[in-house]
């Protein structure tokens, strides 16, 4: 997860949104990396990436690196985009996996920026439900975990009205050090 300096927006346009996505699918293939959520808010973004071989840090040095470049010399700005150094977290169980994905595509929903979180233009949740290929993301490591029911099953783990899941919400959180993220400013 990374945010804009003084919590700005890094995304000013549709454009910026789809330079970002397009940079981040040339990293991961270049760096060998799998892309199994993500969601890109107004001025912070969320990423679940598998890394192989490499270290989180040089993808996020060419992904960030490379963004920024494009945003100042596109917007006429110098000097950061991001806030300080990505923050992360190793997901290490496959329930940890399941509720960070989860959480991802919830961001903007929990933020007022969707009702569903399908509505919201950028983010992986259209392409796990089979309404678009976003060309990014891989989503069947996460749909094997729901067996048969895959796309319903994922579905329904992510939009349970139910909120079981909010004590692994506010763990995650905490772990990423957000506070007040869910807000799109």
């Amino acid at each position: 997860m990374a945010r804009g300096i003084r919590r700005m927006e890094i995304y000013r346009d549709d454009f910026d949104f789809q330079v970002f996505l397009k940079i981040m699918q040339q990293e991961a293939e270049r760096n060998k990396c799998r892309i199994h959520a993500y969601c890109l808010m107004t001025n912070h973004f969320h990423i679940l990436v598998e890394t192989g071989d490499i270290e989180i840090s040089r993808f996020m040095m060419h992904l960030s690196g490379k963004y920024a470049m494009y945003y100042n010399r596109h917007h006429g700005y110098s000097g950061h985009v991001f806030e300080r150094r990505y923050k992360s977290c190793v997901v290490s169980t496959d329930e940890y996996f399941l509720q960070t994905s989860r959480y991802i595509h919830l961001n903007p929903v929990k933020a007022k920026m969707a009702v569903h979180p399908e509505d919201y233009r950028f983010s992986s949740y259209k392409t796990f439900l089979r309404l678009q290929d976003d060309g990014i993301t891989e989503v069947e490591k996460t749909l094997t975990y729901f067996g048969s029911k895959g796309v319903f099953g994922y579905r329904e783990f992510v939009e349970d009205s139910a909120h079981k899941y909010v004590v692994e919400e506010d763990e995650i959180r905490m772990k990423m050090g957000e506070d007040d993220l869910w807000l799109p400013w």
